[in-house]
Formats: structure tokens, C-alpha cells, sequence
């Protein structure tokens, strides 16, 4: 849960950038114009109060001077009470809802694409090609430089 001053400013940030979820610059001025009377900041302090938000994965952040931010606010939805509205749509419904968990899907092993033995003998190869290119290089120099 964010405190006051962090909602506020957090909910400045979410109507400059919109819900396109693209990266917007924004100018620290913006932000400080469209504070409440009774809640002013100075670039410090609202830089402080970015840095939290990005910390607490409300925004991510490019970069941000005390300036300029380059921002993408998140959806978050800490305000909403699942308990509560579960409550509620039993009530609508005058049932009581079957509960399902959600089983996580079995992690499949991996399976190496190819043998132990056949990844040996591909060295081994690779090996053996590498120096016969040497022996005929240093065959050749022998030959024909001395």
C-alpha cells in the first residue's frame, strides 16, 4: 500500500503516460504543476518519491534525472479487497461457490537434444580435423618458405 503522497503522485504519473503501455518522457515541472495545492515538492523530493514507486514495481523506469523522467506506469490493483468481492457475488448468486484450485502444470524434464557419447566423438572429431590443419599448414611452410 503506497502512502499519500506517493498515491498522488502516482496517479499524475498514470494520467500523463495513459494506458498504452508505451514509455513516456515527462518533465518533474509537469508533475509539479498538476500537485495539489497542499502537497508541493521540489525535484528532490519527487525524484524520491519515483525512485519508491519504481522500487515497489508501480512504474519501470529507463532513466530519470531530476528533470526528466522516461516512465511506464503499471497496473496495479492494491486497493481492490478479493475477500470483499467474493463476498459480494456469494451474495448476489445466494450460493456457495465451489472452490478449484489451480493446479501448476508438472514441469517437464528436459530432454538433451543430443547424446553424451555423440557430443565426445564430435569433439573428438573437431580435434582431429583442427590438427591435421595444422600439420598440413606447417607441412607446407616447411616446404616451401625454408
Amino acid at each position: 500500500m503506497l502512502n499519500q503522497d506517493s498515491q498522488i503522485v502516482y496517479d499524475i504519473l498514470r494520467s500523463l503516460t495513459g494506458d498504452d503501455d508505451v514509455y513516456k518522457i515527462i518533465e518533474a515541472d509537469e508533475v509539479i504543476e498538476r500537485l495539489p495545492k497542499d502537497k508541493q515538492f521540489t525535484k528532490v523530493q519527487l525524484s524520491g518519491i519515483v525512485r519508491d514507486l519504481k522500487d515497489r514495481d508501480y512504474i519501470n523506469v529507463k532513466y530519470f534525472t531530476p528533470d526528466e523522467y522516461c516512465l511506464l506506469t503499471l497496473k496495479r490493483f492494491d486497493n481492490v479487497e478479493p475477500v470483499a468481492a467474493a463476498q459480494t457475488t456469494k451474495e448476489k448468486s445466494g450460493k456457495q461457490q465451489e472452490r478449484v484450485p489451480y493446479a501448476q502444470p508438472a514441469e517437464k524434464e528436459a530432454k538433451p537434444a543430443v547424446k553424451k557419447g555423440m557430443v565426445f566423438f564430435m569433439a573428438f572429431l573437431g580435434g582431429l580435423l583442427g590438427s591435421a590443419i595444422v600439420a598440413t599448414v606447417a607441412i607446407l611452410i616447411i616446404k616451401f618458405a625454408l
